[in-house]
């Protein structure tokens, strides 16, 4: 007969656990409840790296308001930054404990290293490195975003994630119509980003992303969700007075219409609820303003009190098309566009270009032109082809979403710097895992 083991009454591990955390208790209250909230949400995101992705939308949705006033190196660390750190940290954790698979290679991820790699090669020609760093790590930064994001969620169950971005979603673009009302260049709301044009990108880009998720659910909160996007987000973006995105949203809308076009009284219920409250939320007067003076600029026509904004673009365009002849090859070098074009505003600063496009060609010349294109022509054929082998609804839906969102994004940066516009390339990254599911029926 064999013996019995001698049991303990008590776990050791458990007692001196119990123990250090009483005395933590007694010391710092505060600082122990916290560890303990960290200690368990880390087991969470540990065992399902996919939880940590709405977080990571957080992080990028508040990035501008997340900036610590910390610096490494030169480079401001952001909540956005030390999001994606944590993210690989608590993944690597997880294929260590779960022996899943670390990573998983696309031709996108090729795309964006070409056009960092020529990053890097027009930055070391023309020596650079003190403005170029920051484009250089700032692309490296995306790459890695994106093969991660594409890596943890390339298996998962996509659909709690579309509703939990989605909740996030209608409650910011509920709070970024409070500065309706106000006078002057404050009543243009910016949301998080801390300025409207950025702010209508990221409705663009995040909306059409969600609701082609959210189209095929029938979960009971699905419903209220694509109601309350569908109304907010032009809202939103009227709301932003940005003349682009006026344009961006007009092209967007048969995009999303169709994703909706089975949700027809939806879209009836709310465009008579939109009907009802837009005039009470938007400044239509200072809008009409705004527009009205882009039209008569379009038609040739100048106004009686002159547009800086319209001025300084059209300024910026034609030094920016001289630089790049001026350096047709290899450009004057990333991040020197301010300094070699020489233009300075009227606050007495030197102007980024406002339009990604020629932002490459000047500072890198017809070869990052060409890199940059190999990119995003490779985005556009893994969704082209996403949404053509789609074997369901759902997923095709899902695929369509993705490319709305990401071309709205592509159309406004010909007015903006958006080369690292961190939530375009976390789409992306969700679109690779979109499109893996769709072809393959998961």
């Amino acid at each position: 007969m064999t013996a019995e083991p001698r049991r303990w009454p008590l776990d050791p591990i458990a007692v001196a656990l119990g123990l250090g955390f009483g005395l933590a208790v007694s010391k710092q209250p505060v600082l122990a409840m916290a560890a303990v909230i960290g200690i368990a949400f880390g087991l969470l995101v540990v065992d399902r790296p996919a939880r940590m992705v709405p977080v990571l939308f957080l992080a990028i949705l508040f990035d501008k308001l997340g900036a610590s006033g910390v610096k490494l190196a030169d480079f401001p660390v952001t909540a956005s930054k030390l999001s994606v750190v944590g993210l690989l940290g608590v993944w690597g954790l997880h294929v260590i404990l779960s022996r899943a698979r670390p990573a998983r290679w696309h031709p996108v991820l090729g795309g964006l290293g070409v056009f960092a790699a020529s990053t890097a090669f027009t930055l070391t020609l023309t020596g650079q490195l003190g403005e170029g760093k920051f484009t250089l790590f700032g692309l490296l930064m995306m790459m890695v975003l994106v093969g991660l994001v594409f890596a943890i969620l390339a298996e998962e169950d996509l659909a709690p994630l579309y509703r939990s971005i989605g909740c996030v979603l209608a409650g910011i673009f509920l709070l970024s119509l409070k500065a309706a009302g106000a006078e002057g260049e404050a009543a243009r709301a910016t949301g998080t980003m801390g300025d409207p044009n950025e702010w209508a990108t990221m409705v663009f880009v995040v909306t059409p992303f969600v609701l082609g998720g959210l189209t095929d659910e029938d979960h009971w909160v699905a419903r209220p969700l694509r109601m309350a996007l569908v109304g907010l987000a032009p809202l939103s973006v009227l709301a932003s007075g940005s003349r682009a995105a006026l344009i961006v949203l007009v092209l967007v809308t048969p995009g999303v219409l169709y994703l909706m076009r089975r949700r027809r009284g939806e879209l009836g219920l709310v465009a008579g609820a939109g009907a009802l409250v837009a005039p009470f939320v938007l400044d239509f007067s200072k809008g009409m303003e705004r527009f009205q003076s882009l039209w008569l600029r379009l038609q040739g026509e100048s106004t009686v009190t002159g547009d800086n904004s319209l001025d300084e673009r059209t300024e910026l365009f034609h030094q920016g098309l001289q630089l790049f002849l001026d350096n047709l090859l290899f450009g004057s070098g990333p991040g020197t566009f301010g300094a070699a074009t020489g233009f300075v505003s009227e606050t007495g600063r030197l102007r980024p270009a406002h339009n990604s496009y020629l932002e490459v060609a000047a500072e890198q010349g017809l070869l990052g032109l060409l890199c940059a294109g190999f990119f995003l022509a490779t985005v556009g054929v893994t969704l082209w082809r996403g949404w053509r082998g789609a074997l369901r609804p759902r997923d095709r839906n899902r695929v369509a979403g993705v490319a709305i969102g990401l071309a709205a994004v592509a159309t406004m940066a010909a007015t903006l710097g958006l080369i690292t516009f961190s939530m375009a390339y976390l789409v992306l990254g969700f679109g690779l895992a979109v499109v893996h599911q769709a072809t393959r029926g998961g």
